[in-house]
Parts: structure tokens; sequence; C-alpha cells
């Protein structure tokens, strides 16, 4: 298999499914199958227990071993059985805690008391910090039509604090976790860029599904976290045997998809980042009760897909992406938000 094949298949593509076109619901209703004579009330999100992550990573993590274990080929493929064996270990091995510094630079933009000079002095200390800043201060979202910005203080002014935190801790993780070498770290560039691709657009829609814009765009920032623990894992596995990684692609595929969005909840419950980002990032594919309403994980659904959508060049099938993601909200609303940034399917 290609490398640009594995990384479409990796990232993922615009949904071509095709519904009835959807009427504009209240926000606390689900848009429901044209033929229902009622709509029904969605089942609210409510916080997850602390365990919950923890015990679903792993039990998908047990099922992925005892698949691969069956597989009459993985005597061919050590390293793929090595890798398992890792991820399988407790969640404070298998994910890194952030450094010291980083969790002081994520503090430093939630005290209400530290002066923009101040926070931007700080902040301007950290070149990959300063970066992150600058590039989301000027990127399409935030500096279409204005001057470029190369001082922090500026940047900060531009996306504001809530976004200036986010952005600081996608850096943090970034400086984080290892890169896994080889044609690994172009699969590595690509998640990433699709995270801080996708912020901006659940900033975008956040509102049609009334969730808080800058809470869309923190989540966004990271939604993808567990792809990045996963390679980081194959990065410690690179240095443990000194040598090149190697693993069937097809299966690495799979393990990827299916173990991602539980670990990367449990990333977040580790780094701090609450019960509503874990468990958005947990569900951000809706595909475990996707019928809930869940503004931050619709959001994030939503925003994924539009970025998939900008980044082929294809036109966004509003109609097939409400209906698979089951969404609630006001769907007319999402359509005039968006008006500007895809072109419709016919």
């Amino acid at each position: 298999m290609q490398l640009m094949t594995f990384l479409k298949r990796l990232l993922g593509s615009a949904p071509n499914k095709s519904a009835a076109t959807p009427e504009a619901r209240p926000l606390v209703l689900r848009r429901t199958d044209p033929t229902e004579d009622v709509a029904k009330a969605p089942v609210n999100w409510e916080p997850r227990d602390l365990t919950y992550w923890p015990e679903r990573s792993a039990h998908v993590i047990k099922r992925l071993r005892a698949d691969w274990y069956q597989n009459p080929d993985r005597a061919k493929w050590p390293d793929a059985t090595e890798l398992m064996n890792m991820l399988a270990g407790p969640p404070d091995v298998v994910i890194r805690q952030l450094p010291a510094a980083a969790r002081d630079a994520i503090a430093l933009c939630d005290n209400a008391n530290v002066s923009r000079v101040e926070l931007s002095e700080k902040l301007g200390q950290d070149p990959s910090l300063v970066q992150g800043l600058l590039r989301q201060a000027n990127g399409a979202f935030y500096g279409a039509g204005l001057k470029p910005i190369l001082r922090v203080d500026a940047a900060i002014d531009r996306v504001g604090i809530a976004a200036t935190r986010a952005i600081v801790l996608a850096s943090c993780v970034d400086g984080l976790l290892s890169k896994p070498g080889g044609a690994y770290d172009t699969m590595l560039s690509s998640v990433w860029t699709h995270m801080v691709n996708t912020g901006p657009f659940a900033r975008v829609v956040a509102p049609a599904f009334g969730a808080d814009p800058e809470e869309a765009f923190a989540v966004a920032l990271l939604h993808d976290v567990g792809k990045l623990v996963i390679f980081d894992s194959i990065s410690t596995l690179r240095t443990a045997k000194r040598g090149a990684v190697n693993l069937p692609e097809e299966w690495l595929v799979s393990v990827i998809d299916h173990l991602h969005e539980p670990l990367g909840a449990v990333a977040a419950q580790r780094w701090g980042l609450g019960a509503s980002a874990a468990d958005t990032i947990g569900s951000h594919h809706r595909r475990e009760r996707p019928a809930m309403m869940h503004p931050l994980a619709e959001s994030l659904f939503v925003a994924e897909r539009v970025e998939h959508a900008v980044r082929k060049g294809q036109r966004f099938d509003f109609e097939g992406v409400w209906s698979l993601g089951q969404l609630n909200g006001d769907f007319t609303m999402l359509r005039g938000i968006l008006g500007r940034h895809v072109r419709a399917a016919a």
C-alpha cells in the first residue's frame, strides 16, 4: 500500500452518503428521519465517571490484542506484537505527563491576574509557543484580510486568551510526544496538520449546536491526540530496538481507527482537560450512542468533515453528514455559517 493511500485511510474522508434535506430544528431536538411522524428528544450528554474511558480503552486494547494473536501471520510482524504489549500497559506509562514547564505555561494562561504584557513575555520565551500562536493568528480564520502579525502580544490580542491557552496546550503536547521516524513521521505530521486546521472550523460551527466556540476550538486542536500517543509508542519501540519499526499497514490503520478515541480521552483526563473535553475526544466520531445530544462532539464531528472536504477540494454533503452523525442543532444555521467556507454537494 502506498504512503498516500495509507494517509487517506488514516485521516478519513468526507462522507458521500445522501439523505433527505433536513429541516431546521430547535437546539434541543434531534433531526429525525423525514418518515417519522414525531421528532424524538435525544438523550442529553452527562459527564462520564472518571473510570469509564480508562476501562473503555483497556477493553478495546484487549480485543485488538486477542484479534492479533489469532492472526496466522503474527510471527512475521514481531514489532506489531510488541506494540500491542506496550499499548496494553498502564495509562501513566503509555501516556506521558506534561512537563512542569508546560503545565506552568498553561496555568499562566488560566491566571486571571496576569497582565497581557507578562503573559506575552513568558510565552515569548518558548519558540515553539511563539510559532504556534503566530501560525494561528495569521491563518485563514483569524488573519484573513488583516496585516500579518509578528509579535506575541499582538497575536494574543487577535486570537484571545481562551484560544491562546488552547494553542499553548497543543504546542506543549507537540513537544512532549516523540516522532516515530521514517514514513511514520509523515503520517504524524499529517495528523497534526489536520487537528490544527480543524480547530477554527469547530469554532465556526459551534453556535449551530449550542456549544461554546472557544471550547470547541480548544478540543478540536487535540481531538486526534490518541493517534499521537500511538505514534509516540512506535517511537518508544524504535528507541528500544535501536532500529526501524515494521508494522503491517492494514493492521495499523485498524488499530488507530478503533483505539484513538478512547486512548485520546484517557490522555485528556491525564492532562487535566476535564470531563467534557475527554468525552468529546472519546466520542467525536459518534459511533458510541450516536443519537446523544453532545454539542461539543457534534461540532467536532462536523468540523472534522469540513476540514476533509476543504483539504481535498470536495463539495460538502450537508445532508449526508447531518444524517450520518444523527446530529442535533440548527441545520439552517449550520448551512449559513459554512456558506463561505465550503461548496455544498449537489
